[in-house]
């Protein structure tokens, strides 16, 4: 199998020229699940899906709509006037949800779920549940953080159509594989992209993406976003060029690219002092040179 060191081609690979009568649906709809009510710790939660919202509509995904519980709707409102943010029926994810969300699927492009929502056993069958019935609808489906706990109770293919993005403890929960070098992470993440037959995104310093059959390496060159909430804007990063271009491995690639050369700015704009939302405002700095008409 070929491993290749992504580049700034994956970049111009995933770019989707807009139409210049488009109106905001034409250009992606995205559907974010995310948050919970747990610890004390409500508004660092409240930021995992308003960020990744954030960071998919700076790609240029179109319509994005953000489902949080009902307890931290109106923090994750406060977050900023661009959050079309709609209320869970409790304090967590559960099943009193799934149709709605089910309806809102339907309606969605590209569906992010997992980040802060909690491993609850209601939450968690929940996820699986949801997640069951977007494969049923063959949609683009983006499994992040706690969803990812759900995948085992899911007893089918995931399809093409999904990535899942662990770090190294969520990836050993699936696989229990030792990542204990770059060759063996290599190794264990294209295992599981075959078993599992969906694209898989290990996290770390050099970030794995494969799809079974192809192997892309995506190099940080700091440590300048090892902290809380990156991971978060990594997804809506990537969920914004699914719902563009609808290739889950590209826009892993491309996503996983573009927030480690933003790193590399943030870098040497503020050293080891950057924090999630600095990565929101670099996304059109060097986005924008592929920008393109139809």
């Amino acid at each position: 199998m070929k491993v290749s060191i992504a580049g700034m081609r994956d970049l111009r690979l995933a770019a989707t020229p807009r139409g210049l009568y488009s109106d905001k649906r034409r250009n992606g709809r995205i559907l974010v699940i995310g948050g919970s009510s747990r610890f004390h710790g409500a508004p660092v939660l409240v930021s995992n899906a308003a960020y990744l919202t954030l960071a998919a509509m700076r790609t240029g995904t179109g319509y994005a709509i953000t489902c949080v519980p009902k307890s931290i709707v109106s923090p994750v409102r406060k977050l900023s006037p661009n959050l079309i943010v709609r209320p869970l029926s409790g304090e967590n994810l559960n099943s009193r949800d799934l149709q709605e969300l089910k309806g809102e699927a339907q309606r969605a492009d590209c569906i992010v779920i997992g980040p802060g929502l909690g491993r609850s056993r209601a939450t968690i069958r929940t996820i699986a549940r949801l997640i069951s019935y977007c494969l049923k609808l063959e949609k683009r489906l983006l499994i992040d953080a706690d969803a990812i706990l759900a995948v085992g109770s899911v007893h089918r293919k995931l399809g093409k159509n999904v990535l899942i993005t662990p770090n190294d403890s969520e990836f050993h929960r699936l696989s229990k594989a030792e990542l204990v070098d770059r060759e063996a992470r290599i190794e264990a993440a294209k295992k599981l992209a075959i078993r599992l037959n969906a694209n898989v995104l290990l996290k770390g310093h050099v970030t794995i993406i494969s799809d079974g059959k192809r192997v892309k390496l995506v190099e940080s060159r700091t440590a300048t976003l090892a902290t809380m909430g990156t991971g978060d804007v990594l997804s809506g990063i990537i969920g914004g060029y699914m719902t563009r271009n609808g290739n889950a491995f590209v826009s892993a690639v491309a996503g996983a690219y573009l927030q480690a050369r933003i790193g590399d700015l943030l870098y040497k704009e503020k050293g080891y002092h950057a924090i999630a939302t600095d990565v929101l405002d670099y996304i059109p700095k060097i986005l924008k040179k592929f920008d393109r008409t139809a």
